[in-house]
């Protein structure tokens, strides 16, 4: 049962990433892009985009120049320490970063009308819980 849950999340992520990828590439993005967007909008700093995205630094880093020569993020250096960058949206990167949540938004929409909406909230609270690390504490339902 474990591997046919993860692979119908893995197969689910897939056809998603499938069906939103020429709307990105019409954006002139590629797939990882609106995550990290995201994560710049959160947290501002490489090395916590990194930890977030749990991808290796030299790849985000090589993303963010593509991103920063595309005008959807400007660098700068972090008032508070001389020695850090922290990156933040441009104008241009916070639309394509709207406009890309919507088509990601609206494909696993036409996915959960399969299910009521009492399924729609139980199925968010259950991975919810999943993805939780084993240190959170449990809430009680």
């Amino acid at each position: 049962m474990t591997w046919g849950i993860l692979t119908h999340m893995w197969k689910l992520t897939r056809e998603l990433r499938e069906e939103v990828l020429p709307h990105l590439e019409r954006l002139g993005l590629a797939p990882t892009d609106p995550w990290l967007l995201a994560e710049i909008e959160r947290h501002h700093y490489p090395t916590e985009a990194v930890r977030a995205m749990q991808m290796p630094a030299p790849t985000v880093s090589q993303m963010l120049k593509r991103l920063e020569q595309a005008g959807l993020v400007v660098r700068s250096l972090d008032p508070a320490d001389l020695r850090r960058y922290r990156f933040a949206l441009t104008e241009q990167g916070k639309a394509l970063l709207e406009e890309s949540r919507r088509h990601i938004q609206e494909a696993l929409e036409r996915r959960l009308k399969r299910l009521s909406p009492k399924e729609q909230a139980q199925l968010a609270r259950w991975l919810e819980v999943l993805a939780q690390s084993e240190e959170a504490p449990k809430e009680q339902p």
